[in-house]
């Protein structure tokens, strides 16, 4: 029998783009995904530092993107 591990690697979210967070150790973004509805891609980041919602880039949204059924 062929056992196979798989790596979990848990993606770092980027740090928040404001100037008094960026200071904070802590000052990471978190996936808010309250207003998802029935559009996967419809979150935003949200700082808990400065409670401000900031856009996720193309990239960040290829990245952090939750796929159905995973």
């Amino acid at each position: 029998m062929l056992v196979t591990t798989h790596r979990h690697t848990t993606l770092v979210t980027p740090p928040c783009p404001g100037r008094a967070c960026r200071a904070d150790l802590h000052g990471r973004l978190w996936k808010d995904t309250t207003h998802l509805r029935n559009a996967p891609d419809n979150w935003r980041w949200y700082c808990t530092g400065c409670g401000r919602h900031w856009m996720p880039t193309r990239e960040q949204f290829d990245r952090h993107r939750t796929v159905p059924g995973t």
